[in-house]
């Protein structure tokens, strides 16, 4: 039996395509020339470029057998003549996921399609709601959704492709994660969710296994297909029933504050390794609810700190007003210090060296900043040589000077106060600040 030089998977003599990544096979698997051509169109190997494979499957249910289940599709197939199909990723209760590369643009994506069975009108509709709502969305920790496309009688729509592991199955494989790293994660998490708010999309179905990891641990959130505009939900009981607000679950009015209990519930797995509340249907998530709050996560967990337990218990409160009011309060409420980034200038600096690509650099670190939900406070101040100082004399009078107080040839200019696990974590903002106002900076603890 041959293997794949990509993955090591056994693979049939007369295949063209790995049906374990995807990877493209010279002359067929065996070198055999007389391999017949698949009866769907097919780009060659040399025409295909190479991506590492997957590490995990993406947030949908995994194929069990991927050299046997490969879906509506075979890899190597070639859909509305653009994608390349490279492997089944999984199966999620809105259709199947594949890895396909992008002929146009050069790039992998994943392909959602729908179900078959379930292409009418209604399911139509919303599948296009779900490209309408999620394009509004920009941010490094949402997953990009690209356009949506029809070939024959498939419809599909096309996305970021995630290399990756979602949250649920992490969880499943480690248990409780280190402390810094659930506080990455949360954090994360807080600012995608945060940027879909600010554009008055809800998620309406946040869970673990719709938080996808990166091969660099970066997150994002994943499937807006139950998304809705905050003005236009109807359906308010769409979402997996374990994640849902009570609201939610008696058919009331969604909120932003009901994603906010949907992100307790996720932060209470992320921290405690355990689901906040245990049951297996609708009606007995109903009767846990109804009977008793769920555990602190203190008494799972004896070191959890204050401050995250802090965190999960409001946002997990019964009446929605008794919650955050958003998932960037909840994300600064988080353990963490904060730090002045302080920038400092000559008493003779000239703005007007400046440069366009100075001001860029300036406007990338501040979004940066915001989207890693580091950013509390930022500020700038006027030249040093238009500062008054107040000098306390032996008399018990003020004498008013012109100038800076301080006689050096450097004062600050501007800072920023961030959020920042360690001093080690700051200085790593430090120094991109220092790259991006070509200044030296200084980085110090913040007391408000």
């Amino acid at each position: 039996m041959e293997r794949c030089q990509q993955c090591g998977s056994e693979i049939e003599r007369a295949a063209l395509f790995c049906s374990q990544c995807g990877s493209p096979l010279r002359n067929g698997s065996a070198g055999s020339s007389s391999a017949e051509a698949p009866t769907t169109a097919a780009v060659t190997a040399a025409e295909a470029p190479a991506y590492p494979s997957p590490r995990k499957p993406s947030s949908f249910r995994p194929a069990s057998h991927p050299s046997r289940d490969e879906g509506r599709f075979t890899p190597g197939m070639l859909i509305a003549e653009r994608y390349r199909i490279i492997s089944l990723l999984g199966r999620g209760g809105m259709g199947e996921v594949f890895r396909a590369d992008d002929l146009t643009l050069g790039q992998p994506v994943a392909l959602k399609f729908l179900p078959e069975s379930m292409i009418d009108e209604l399911r139509l509709e919303r599948f296009r709601n779900e490209v309408r709502i999620a394009r509004r969305i920009s941010h490094p920790n949402v997953c990009r959704v690209y356009d949506i496309g029809e070939t024959g009688n498939h419809v599909f729509l096309s996305m970021e492709y995630v290399d990756g592991e979602d949250l649920s199955s992490l969880l499943r494989r480690m248990g409780r994660l280190p402390r810094d790293k659930a506080l990455e994660i949360a954090r994360k998490m807080c600012a995608g969710l945060a940027a879909a708010h600010d554009t008055g999309v809800l998620h309406r179905d946040l869970k673990p296994s719709n938080i996808m990891l990166d091969a660099r641990g970066e997150v994002r959130i994943m499937d807006f297909g139950l998304a809705g505009l905050a003005h236009e939900i109807k359906d308010v009981r769409s979402g997996t029933p374990a994640y849902m607000a009570p609201e939610q679950l008696v058919g009331k009015e969604v909120t932003v504050r009901s994603d906010i209990y949907a992100l307790g519930l996720v932060l209470y797995e992320l921290f405690s390794g355990k689901p906040a509340f245990a049951g297996k249907a609708h009606d007995e998530f109903m009767r846990v609810r109804r009977e008793r709050p769920p555990h602190r996560p203190s008494k799972l967990i004896h070191d959890l700190d204050p401050a995250v337990e802090m965190v999960i218990l409001r946002c997990l409160e019964e009446e929605p007003d008794n919650r955050p009011s958003s998932a960037l309060i909840a994300s600064a409420a988080l353990p963490g210090g904060e730090y002045l980034i302080a920038i400092y200038r000559p008493d003779d600096y000239d703005p007007s060296l400046e440069t366009e690509a100075m001001d860029r650099d300036i406007d990338v670190l501040n979004d940066e900043m915001v989207a890693a939900g580091a950013r509390m406070f930022v500020a700038g101040l006027s030249p040093a040589g238009s500062a008054r100082s107040l000098r306390p004399q032996p008399d018990g009078t003020l004498l008013v000077t012109d100038g800076p107080y301080s006689e050096t040839r450097e004062h600050m200019l501007g800072f920023w106060v961030l959020k920042a696990a360690d001093l080690n974590e700051a200085l790593a903002w430090g120094r991109k600040a220092a790259i991006a106002c070509r200044a030296p900076v200084e980085v110090r603890p913040f007391h408000s």
